[in-house]
């Protein structure tokens, strides 16, 4: 394994596959997310392959979960009949490891099927059809992560409000439903993962902190209490700050993000996940019969926020958060 300087999570991984198919050179190796995507999410099982699949993607630069998401996607939809199986002289099947590879190279180059793979699911399933639509993993048009969120209720309010679409970087309030307490940012009591109630508040909490850990730079994996942070911050800039101040400057970033994506269109029609998720339950496992019941947490998130129905920031919070200039822009926009 490998690590930053004294971090005791050690996510990193050193691999090498010296011979076969495969061979790679020594370098990082995939993470859960690599793992999932490019294995199990296509019916993969083996890891030299995933290894390999990993190496190529870091040489072409491009993200191994969309690249996973995107290629399963492909598969479901020749299972399903919206796209021909036979293309590009292969054939798109489950479970084949050289296809994958060849696939990836393919996207890379805007090559054949892969100029169609490369643009994601969203527009791949746009330019498919309603069926299509119901099956694409996206909110916002990025792809969804390995982690569930019918397993994991607050993920898919997480999920939903991220600026960027589902990305489980923005929040992890998975560490919360697991069990994690956070008494710095007032979270005293262990929150249930299937509980509703509980979510919109968690959530905010932890959306407006994970902004302050990005703009800090911190590693998120090997969470830092919120008082450390503080005192971190304080003994590097001389400027004290509280954790009630960090987590609203979290906030604040947070809101201005906000209004960005409102300038370009985004509303609470937005703020929404995958059919999939929201209608069709988990079959088996721990969260067997679960799926997002999205509709019970939105409007009490949005209330939280200090947003309107329609997910846009209202003036008086922009204005209390200090971004009056902000709110006037908003509010000519609104005019026009």
């Amino acid at each position: 394994n490998w690590a930053c300087f004294r971090c005791p999570i050690a996510c990193g991984r050193i691999v090498e596959v010296k011979n076969g198919p495969y061979k790679t050179e020594e370098g990082m190796g995939p993470e859960y997310e690599t793992t999932a995507s490019l294995g199990a999410l296509c019916l993969n099982d083996n890891i030299e392959a995933i290894v390999k699949a990993n190496e190529l993607c870091n040489r072409y630069g491009i993200d191994t979960i969309t690249t996973g998401v995107s290629i399963a996607f492909l598969m479901e939809c020749c299972d399903r009949g919206l796209v021909s199986r036979e293309v590009d002289g292969l054939r798109i099947e489950w479970g084949k490891p050289d296809l994958i590879l060849q696939l990836i190279r393919k996207i890379a180059l805007r090559e054949g099927i892969g100029a169609f793979l490369a643009e994601g699911v969203k527009k791949m399933s746009e330019e498919m059809g309603e069926e299509a639509k119901q099956i694409a993993m996206h909110v916002k048009g990025l792809e969804i992560p390995m982690h569930d969120p019918r397993a994991f209720k607050g993920m898919g309010l997480q999920y939903a409000t991220s600026h960027r679409g589902a990305c489980h970087l923005r929040g992890e309030v998975f560490i919360i439903e697991q069990g994690e307490r956070i008494p710095d940012l007032g979270i005293h009591e262990r929150i249930y993962r299937f509980d509703l109630e509980t979510k919109p508040r968690v959530v905010k909490i932890m959306q407006d902190w994970h902004d302050v850990l990005d703009s800090l730079i911190l590693c998120k994996f090997a969470f830092i209490p919120p008082a450390a942070v503080s005192a971190i911050l304080s003994m590097v800039t001389g400027q004290y700050k509280t954790v009630k101040e960090l987590a609203e400057a979290g906030e604040r970033i947070y809101n201005l993000k906000r209004v960005i994506n409102v300038k370009r269109g985004v509303t609470a029609r937005d703020d929404t996940l995958p059919y999939r998720l929201l209608k069709e339950p988990l079959k088996n496992g721990g969260a067997a019969g679960q799926v997002v019941e999205l509709e019970k947490m939105l409007p009490k998130y949005y209330e939280l926020r200090g947003w309107g129905e329609d997910g846009v920031p209202s003036q008086e919070r922009l204005i209390q958060l200090g971004l009056t200039d902000v709110a006037e822009e908003l509010r000519l926009l609104k005019k026009t």
